[in-house]
């Protein structure tokens, strides 16, 4: 039996279509990280039926929410979204289009009451129905603005009418579509609001404290080539010969991440400590545990462009206090040096 429901569709917008391989990996975990956020914030009962590409689409049966409570179900999603977003951005330790986009993404609603029938199959529950039609439909629009809250107008008779809000401005409209004709809505975009989103702190200032042990290499590729070729955790197995990624933290890749892995028989947990990229100078900092060893250290990867284009790669590792003896430190040194090749190898591979 068909019962009403009040829909409500949150879809990301503002991504670029990207075409390299780092750009693709990342936009989807970026993607996928935001859409949890946006699931997680749902705190008025909606259900979730499904996840449509970059859209999520929920519905609530029974007694639609007064509109101030579905408005700001909608802003508090939004703001999360946003606040997530510049963390991201202050956080990113990556330089490809998708990591260095995500504060063009945005949000917007699409809302509607209407007709709906559930669907079950196994452990699944869809809803279809006209309320479901017109809701999708909606998504397409001459609003000219990606972020904003659309009402249609049987969601704005069953909410009630808007109240007054300094952020929100409700204007009316309609569009028309085939097969089910013009549909009457209300809108306010959400720039306004958007800006009042506040800020993440700052993230504490690094210290540089570089150790005493060093290798260094020329690699005849540019800098931007070999610093992405070291932050990329998925293309460490291309040049971190003989070891084996366990897992990583999925998410794009940042300050703080962790992957784990394993290097000259040793399990490695690896954290992203700091990251400084320029056209002439750029670092990238690891904090690494041994847990086998109980050793903790930090390696910095230090690059310098030369004349000709290509660059000079800097490795450092700081023991931080640890009491290995110096021919074990030596070792540990020299057994990097096959991997600073291969990586070499990878990154002139990559310029052609």
């Amino acid at each position: 039996m068909a019962e009403q429901a009040t829909i409500l569709i949150p879809d990301i917008s503002g991504f670029t279509n990207f075409t390299n391989a780092t750009e693709i990996d990342h936009g989807a975990h970026i993607i996928v990280e935001l859409l949890k956020l946006i699931i997680e914030a749902n705190d008025t009962g909606f259900t979730l039926a499904e996840i449509e590409g970059d859209a999520v689409l929920f519905y609530r049966k029974g007694e639609p929410l007064p509109r101030k409570r579905l408005v700001g179900q909608c802003l508090k999603m939004f703001s999360k979204f946003h606040e997530q977003l510049m963390v991201i951005e202050r956080d990113t330790v990556c330089r490809c289009g998708a990591c260095q986009t995500v504060t063009d993404l945005t949000l917007k609603f699409v809302t509607h009451f209407g007709s709906i029938k559930e669907i079950r199959l196994a452990d699944f529950v869809n809803a279809i129905g006209p309320g479901m039609i017109v809701a999708h439909r909606l998504m397409k629009n001459a609003i000219d603005s990606h972020e904003y809250i659309l009402m249609t107008g049987p969601c704005c008779e069953a909410v009630g009418p808007s109240v007054p809000d300094v952020d929100l401005e409700w204007r009316k409209s309609s569009q028309a579509y085939d097969v089910i004709g013009d549909v009457d809505f209300e809108f306010a975009t959400l720039t306004r609001y958007r800006a009042k989103v506040p800020r993440p702190p700052a993230r504490p200032r690094f210290v540089i404290n570089r150790g005493e042990d060093n290798l260094e290499i020329e690699i005849r590729a540019p800098m931007k080539t070999v610093y992405q070729t070291l932050v990329n955790v998925d293309m460490r197995t291309e040049w971190m010969t003989g070891g084996a990624p366990v897992n990583r933290d999925m998410t794009s890749e940042r300050i703080g991440m962790q992957h784990n892995c394993i290097f000259e028989g040793m399990k490695l947990i690896n954290r992203a400590a700091a990251a400084d990229y320029g056209e002439e100078h750029s670092l990238y900092c690891e904090y690494v545990e041994m847990p086998d060893l109980d050793l903790k250290v930090a390696v910095y990867y230090e690059m310098d462009r030369l004349e000709d284009g290509n660059t000079r790669l800097n490795f450092n590792v700081n023991w931080m206090g640890a009491s290995l003896p110096a021919e074990n430190k030596m070792g540990m040194i020299g057994a990097m040096k096959p991997h600073l090749e291969a990586l070499k190898e990878v990154c002139e591979n990559a310029s052609g």
